[in-house]
């Protein structure tokens, strides 16, 4: 962004708010959307993790059964990142360090070793992976760059596929290096194999 602008944009704030934090969080925000450098400057070192990041965990669930439900019939299913990431979930907080938080919250686990590291799992499909927050996600919802920037860069997301259920593959990664490679929010499928090797 041009220095004169910054300026002038840096004049108006200052003058239309008066807390010091809001004006903070203003101005970074403002800077963030309009500049042209690389995101790396999002990076949050504080971030502490128990779990090994940008490792690709690859397991084999067996026995997939339902009841009388035929055993590829509730593969298929599970092939659904809105059935298999209830069960997922509950799958990751008994087999690495994290604790589940139940409920639609903003995050999915804590560390439990750093409690204010906070974990959000994401589903890989064959529609590839969203993990932008949920409420931009669907029909008439609108992306927001500077929200889903803020949230982002203070998780680790857990990335699961189910592409090959039961065969399952989860790799927990820093979101701030997830918008480095995908800044819009989205995994393409045709990344699937690249991401998890």
């Amino acid at each position: 962004m041009n220095t004169m602008i910054k300026n002038f944009v840096a004049n108006v704030i200052d003058k239309v708010l008066k807390t010091t934090a809001l004006k903070t969080t203003v101005m970074k925000n403002l800077v963030l959307s309009c500049s042209n450098e690389p995101i790396s400057v999002l990076k949050n070192p504080e971030l502490q993790s128990s779990v090994v990041l940008n490792k690709t965990t690859t397991v084999t669930i067996p026995s997939v059964t339902f009841g009388n439900i035929p055993s590829e019939k509730v593969i298929e299913l599970f092939k659904d990142g809105r059935v298999s990431s209830h069960f997922i979930e509950v799958w990751i907080s008994e087999n690495f360090p994290v604790q589940h938080v139940k409920g639609c919250k903003k995050y999915d686990f804590i560390d439990e070793k750093y409690p204010d590291t906070k974990y959000d799992e994401k589903t890989f499909t064959k529609r590839g992976c969203n993990f932008c927050p949920s409420n931009m996600l669907g029909q008439g919802r609108k992306f927001d760059k500077v929200v889903f920037q803020e949230k982002t860069k203070n998780l680790i997301f857990c990335i699961a596929s189910v592409v090959d259920f039961p065969v399952l593959k989860v790799k927990f990664v820093r979101g701030t290096d997830l918008i480095e490679k995908y800044p819009k929010g989205s995994i393409p499928f045709k990344d699937h194999i690249k991401f998890f090797n």
